[in-house]
Parts: C-alpha cells; structure tokens; sequence
C-alpha cells in the first residue's frame, strides 16, 4: 500500500502550521467523494494519508484566511509501495497560495 505525506510550508519553507490560530485542513477525495480529512500537525505543520490502494487522488488543502480558501493537487498512485510528498508553499504576510512541490519515493 502506498501513501501522500502534506507539508505546509511558507516562502522561507519554514513551517506553516496555522494562521489567526486557525489550522489548516487537508483533505483526500477520489471521484469528487472526500474519503479522508486531516487537520495539520501543529508542531510539524504536516499531514498523511497511509495505506492507500492504485488509484487517481485529489489532495486539497483548505483555510478560510488565505486565497485561494483550497488548493487542489491531483496525484496518481501508480506502484505498489509508493510515498508521495506533496509541499503547499504559501506567502504567509500576504495569505497567498504560492505552489506546490511534489516528489514521489518508493518505500523500502
């Protein structure tokens, strides 16, 4: 089985675990359908979604205080084994979305 590891992350990739004390929010759809929802880590401004069967997979991550208010990230599982990281970056003065970095391993 494999998994999609979130990181938040501001421009100077340091740790973005909130704003106004708020969390964000990740989310895993598939088919439009939400079958996972993650508040991020605290400390670690991180999220995972484990053990996940071959497929296509949204990732969104959601914030009132920030624009766009969710951010979408299509990622397909294709291999047995494989991790996916996936780091939303945001602008965090001016609460916007910046990109997103994505990397795929395969487990040991």
């Amino acid at each position: 089985m494999s998994d999609i590891f979130v990181m938040l992350r501001n421009q100077d990739n340091i740790a973005l675990t909130s704003i106004d004390g708020i969390a964000f929010v990740t989310l895993l759809k598939q088919d439009e359908r939400v079958v996972a929802e993650e508040i991020v880590e605290l400390i670690y401004a991180d999220a995972g979604f484990d053990d996940l069967p071959l497929g296509k997979y949204t990732v969104a991550v959601q914030h009132k205080s920030v624009e766009p208010s969710e951010v979408k990230y299509e990622v397909t599982i294709a291999a047995e084994d494989q991790v996916v990281f996936l780091t939303f970056m945001y602008l965090e003065l001016e609460r916007v979305f910046l990109k997103v970095k994505a990397s795929t391993e395969m487990r040991l």
